[in-house]
C-alpha cells in the first residue's frame, strides 16, 4: 500500500472518529439538557398547583387547568392520596400533524403543602418534536455536511502534498533495484525538493564514477591482455588462452592450429623510408590481418613478438589452415603496391598443429620453426611444421552430416557440471553438450561454430530448450543452466516460440532456468538484446553471461542488462595465484558488480590454491575439476551430491 493511501486512510479514520465522538457527546448533552429543562418546568407547574390548592379547591381550579398545563405540554394530571386518585384532569386535544405518533413521559412530584398527597403528571416527550423539526436540526445537519466537506478537501490536499513524496519513494526503489542513468532522473513534482535535488546530484556523481570505473576496467583488461602499440591481444594473453586449451579439462582430446605470421621488421622500414611511411604500411598490414581473422569464429590474433603475429585457431585442422593461409596471401596480393617494400616478399606464415597434453613453449617452438622454413622458401609463402601428423578434424561435408544426424536423433549427449557456492552448496548445474562421431566425443566449443556456419543455430537451441523442460520435473530442487546463442534470441520468430513454449510451464519451474550467453555476443548485440531481456525476465527466466574477460570490453554492459550470474573465462582461473594481472582483472570485475544483484563465478578451477585466490578476489562460487568433473546426465538426481567440499 502506498504512503499516500496509508496516510489518507489514517487521517480519514482519525477525523471520522473525532466527528463521531463529538456528535455522540453533543447529542447526549443536547438530549440531557432538554430533558432536564422540561422536567424542571413540569416540576414548577406541579409546585404552583400545590400552592394554589392551599386557597383554591379543585372545582375552582378546573377552569385554569388547561391554561396552566398547555405551556409545558402536560397531557394529564392526577392528585393521589395513598395511591388513590383525588382529582384528575386531561388536557383537551391539540393539533397533531397527520401520521404523527406522540410519545409521553411521566413524573410524580410529592406535595409539600399537603403531606401524603403526590402529583403525577404525564407530559409529551420534548425530543419528538425536536427531531421532526427541520429548523431545529438544520444547524446540526449543516455542521455535519461542513465537516465532511472539510475532510474531503483536506484529504485531497494531503494526497497532493504526498504525491511528490510518493514519486521520490518510487524513484528510490528503482535505484535500489539497480536502475541508473537518465531514466531515474527526478521531476519537479517530487517532494521534498531539496532531497530530490540531492539525489540527482548523487546520481550524477555516481554515473560519473561508474563511467570512470568502466574506463578503468577497460584499462585493466588492456594492461592484462592488450598490446599497447597495435591494440591487438598481447603475448601473455595468447599464451594463457593456448595453455587453457592444452589443459583439456573435459578430457576430450582438444586440438587446433597455431599460425605464426612474420611481417617485415618495423625498425628497418623506419630507417629506410621514414617513420610516417613505415607506420602507414605497418598498420595497413595489421588492419588486413585483423579484418581477415575476424571471419573465423573463435580465432584469436595477437602480436607475439615485434613483427611476429600469432593466430590461434581452436578445433581447426591442417587442411583448413592451408586454406586460410592461401586466402590470406591472396588478400595480401590485393593490396595496392607501395614504394616501401616488395609486395611479393612481405608475409611468411608458419603453421603447426597442437594436441592436448603439449606445453605452450613446445607448440610455439614448432610454430617458430615452421615460420623460419617459410622465410627460407622466399617470397610470400607458408610452411607446416609436421604435416605427417594424422588429421583429427572433419571437412564441411562430414561436419554437416554429423550435425544433421545429431539433430534428427534428438540432440547431443548431455553432461552436467555443478556450480558451487563458497559454502559448498550447489547454485546450479550447467548442462554441457557433446556429440559422438563414431570414434570420440566432440565438445560444444568445437561443433557450435559449424552449427552457426550452417544456419542451424535456431533449430539447435529450440531442441535443447525442449529437452531441458522435462528435466525440471525430474529435479524439482535443481536450477539448470543451458547455453543459448544470441543469434537465435534476437530473432522475433524464436522469441515468439520461446514465449509460447515457456508459458506452458509453471512459473516456479521457469525460475529454475538459466540461459547462458557469451560475453562477446552480448556486447556485439547489446542494442538488440534489450527487448529480448525484457521478455526473458517477464517469463521468469534468469540470465548468465559466460566467458567474461575473454574479450577486451568494458563492464558498462552489466548495468544495462538484468544479469544474475557472470562466469569468468577459465583462462583467468588458470594459475591465478601466480598471475597478478589476472587477479587485478577479476577484482575489477567483482567491484563493478557491487551494489547489483549479480554473482560472479569462476570456471576452470583446478586446485585449492586457485580457489583460495579467487575467493580472496571476491568471487561467489566456482566450477571446475576442483569441485567436480563433468558427469553424464542422469534423471536419477540422488546419484549427484548436493554439497561439495571447498
Amino acid at each position: 500500500m502506498r504512503l499516500t493511501t496509508k496516510f489518507s486512510a489514517f487521517v480519514t479514520l482519525l477525523t471520522s472518529l473525532t466527528i463521531f465522538v463529538t456528535l455522540i457527546g453533543a447529542s447526549l448533552s443536547f438530549y440531557n439538557g432538554i430533558q432536564i429543562k422540561v422536567e424542571n418546568r413540569v416540576q414548577a407547574v406541579a409546585t404552583m398547583l400545590d400552592s394554589r390548592l392551599v386557597t383554591t379547591s379543585f372545582d375552582k381550579l378546573e377552569p385554569q387547568m388547561d391554561e396552566l398545563l398547555t405551556p409545558v405540554e402536560v397531557e394529564h394530571i392526577d392528585f393521589l392520596l395513598n395511591g388513590k386518585s383525588l382529582y384528575s384532569h386531561t388536557r383537551g386535544d391539540s393539533y397533531r400533524p397527520l401520521g404523527s405518533n406522540n410519545q409521553y413521559r411521566e413524573m410524580t412530584v410529592p406535595s409539600l403543602k399537603h403531606p401524603g398527597i403526590s402529583i403525577r403528571l404525564v407530559y409529551m416527550d420534548p425530543m419528538v418534536n425536536y427531531f421532526r423539526s427541520l429548523h431545529v436540526t438544520a444547524p446540526l445537519s449543516f455542521a455535519i455536511g461542513f465537516m465532511v466537506l472539510i475532510i474531503f478537501f483536506s484529504i485531497r490536499w494531503i494526497r497532493r502534498q504526498l504525491a511528490g513524496q510518493e514519486l521520490l519513494e518510487l524513484r528510490a526503489r528503482r535505484i535500489l533495484s539497480g536502475e541508473r542513468g537518465p531514466q531515474v532522473r527526478g521531476s519537479v513534482h517530487e517532494w521534498p525538493a531539496s532531497t530530490s535535488s540531492a539525489l540527482d546530484m548523487l546520481l550524477s556523481e555516481l554515473q560519473f564514477a561508474s563511467d570512470q570505473r568502466s574506463r578503468m576496467d577497460t584499462l585493466i583488461r588492456s594492461y592484462a591482455a592488450q598490446d599497447s602499440k597495435t591494440g591487438l591481444n598481447n603475448r601473455l594473453f595468447f599464451d594463457n588462452q593456448l595453455a587453457t586449451l592444452l589443459d583439456d579439462q573435459e578430457k576430450v582430446g582438444a586440438h587446433g592450429i597455431v599460425m605464426m605470421i612474420r611481417l617485415p621488421e618495423f625498425d628497418l622500414l623506419r630507417d629506410n623510408w621514414g617513420r610516417a611511411a613505415a607506420e602507414e604500411h605497418y598498420f595497413t598490414l595489421i588492419n588486413l590481418l585483423s579484418t581477415f581473422i575476424m571471419r573465423y569464429p573463435g580465432a584469436l590474433l595477437a602480436r607475439y613478438h615485434r613483427s611476429d603475429f600469432a593466430v590461434l585457431l581452436p578445433h581447426r585442422t591442417l587442411k583448413e589452415a592451408d586454406s586460410i593461409a592461401g586466402q590470406l596471401l591472396k588478400a595480401m596480393d590485393a593490396l595496392p603496391s607501395t614504394r616501401v617494400l616488395d609486395k611479393d616478399d612481405t608475409m611468411h606464415i608458419g603453421i603447426c598443429a597442437f594436441r592436448s597434453g603439449q606445453s605452450t613453449s613446445q607448440v610455439m617452438e614448432h610454430a617458430e620453426a615452421a615460420t623460419r622454413n617459410a622465410v627460407l622458401q622466399g617470397s610470400n609463402s607458408w610452411a607446416v611444421y609436421d604435416d605427417s601428423l594424422p588429421e583429427k578434424g572433419r571437412g564441411n561435408v562430414r561436419w554437416r552430416t554429423l550435425i544433421e544426424q545429431m539433430l534428427s536423433r534428438g540432440g547431443p549427449r548431455l553432461y552436467q557440471k555443478p556450480a558451487v557456492m563458497r559454502d559448498g552448496r550447489v547454485h546450479h548445474r550447467e548442462l554441457m553438450c557433446r556429440i559422438y562421431d563414431g570414434k570420440e566425443e566432440v565438445i560444444a566449443a568445437e561443433y557450435m561454430p559449424m552449427v552457426q556456419q550452417f544456419g542451424l543455430a535456431e533449430e539447435y537451441d529450440r531442441l535443447q530448450i525442449t529437452r531441458l523442460l522435462p528435466l525440471l520435473s525430474y529435479w524439482p530442487d535443481q536450477t539448470l543452466a543451458l547455453q543459448v546463442t544470441v543469434e537465435s534470441l534476437i530473432r522475433p520468430r524464436f522469441q515468439r516460440w520461446l514465449r509460447d513454449t515457456m508459458m506452458q510451464c509453471e512459473k516456479s519451474q521457469r525460475r529454475r532456468i538459466i540461459f547462458e550467453l557469451a560475453e562477446a555476443d552480448v556486447c556485439q548485440y547489446i542494442g538488440r538484446l534489450h527487448p529480448v531481456m525484457r521478455l526473458i525476465n517477464a517469463l521468469g527466466i534468469r540470465v548468465a553471461v559466460v566467458q567474461a574477460g575473454l574479450t577486451l570490453v568494458g563492464t558498462s554492459w552489466i548495468k544495462q542488462l538484468d544479469v544474475e550470474v557472470i562466469k569468468l573465462h577459465q583462462g583467468l582461473s588458470r594459475n591465478i595465484e601466480k598471475r597478478s594481472e589476472n587477479q587485478l582483472l577479476v577484482q575489477s570485475l567483482v567491484e563493478a558488480c557491487k551494489g547489483m544483484p549479480v554473482q560472479v563465478f569462476a570456471t576452470g578451477v583446478r586446485s585449492r590454491s586457485e580457489w583460495q585466490v579467487l575467493s580472496q578476489c571476491g568471487v561467489t562460487g566456482g566450477q571446475g575439476e576442483f569441485f567436480a568433473a563433468s558427469q553424464p546426465l542422469d534423471t536419477n538426481v540422488k546419484k549427484y551430491s548436493q554439497r561439495y567440499s571447498v
